[in-house]
């Protein structure tokens, strides 16, 4: 059985992207493992950076994408699923770039959240991981990937109110956890793009202060090579300027692996 981490936090701006996206890198490449991406965010961040593409003159990049959306598994029937085969090796279910299906489905009935969980069943089978890029808000989208989740990590970016989201985000998981998804395991906080502000530094004790269980050892600091890379679609380790940033990052990611066992 596949292990199926979702990347959550009710806030956007926090890296929930870029440590998917990373992830999806650092599995594949490095682990030589299959690996499912699905893409739950409608700005289609992920998708487009881990698709196929076409580059023009001036280095600008068009994604090709192809076979199921990820607003598809939200209906009663979607057929078979055809996966998008990414030139890195792992396989994604994506979204469009602002993807106007995919932010409809917030005003769908509970039960339809239900829907990806059972369509994907059997093809988690053919996997050694899946993870799924959530969306910067609560709802049914959040739902449906907290339900056919086996782990979830929280990236949270430390601003004025990151105690008080990362406190709203457990209590949602925590009510997924108790009555819809028994097996669902809170990995924990991963600390993204720090500084070393006083400020940061004080929300910081905060968290360590409040939940000191989990809080991850590895945290990623202020890089800007990691929002290149993100920005390029590649893994940071091939950035020759970003050693420092890959050396953080991959830290956090086998972290992620080690907590999962």
């Amino acid at each position: 059985m596949a292990k199926v981490i979702s990347f959550a936090n009710q806030k956007g701006g926090v890296g929930k992207s870029t440590i998917c996206i990373q992830m999806a890198f650092y599995l594949s490449i490095k682990k030589k493992k299959k690996v499912l991406v699905i893409d739950m965010d409608g700005q289609g961040n992920t998708s487009s950076r881990l698709a196929p593409r076409v580059e023009d003159a001036d280095y600008l990049f068009t994604p090709i994408l192809s076979g199921t959306k990820t607003a598809d598994l939200f209906g009663d029937h979607v057929g078979e699923i055809e996966v998008l085969k990414c030139p890195s090796g792992m396989d994604l279910i994506h979204a469009t770039k602002n993807d106007p299906d995919l932010f409809e489905i917030e005003t769908v009935q509970l039960d339809q959240a239900m829907n990806p969980a059972k369509h994907l069943e059997e093809l988690f089978l053919n996997y050694d991981y899946v993870l799924i890029d959530c969306p910067p808000s609560l709802g049914r989208k959040l739902v449906a990937a907290l339900v056919m989740s086996t782990h979830v990590v929280c990236p949270v970016k430390l601003s004025g109110f990151a105690v008080d989201g990362v406190e709203g985000l457990l209590n949602t998981i925590i009510g997924i956890k108790e009555g819809y998804n028994s097996y669902l395991e809170i990995l924990g906080i991963v600390i993204n793009d720090m500084d070393r502000s006083i400020n940061q530094e004080r929300a910081f004790k905060e968290l360590e202060d409040s939940i000191p269980d989990l809080l991850f050892k590895n945290k990623i600091m202020h890089r800007p090579p990691l929002d290149s890379a993100v920005t390029e679609g590649i893994p940071v380790w091939e950035l020759r300027y970003g050693h420092v940033a890959a050396k953080e990052v991959e830290a956090v990611l086998q972290e992620i692996l080690e907590r999962t066992e």
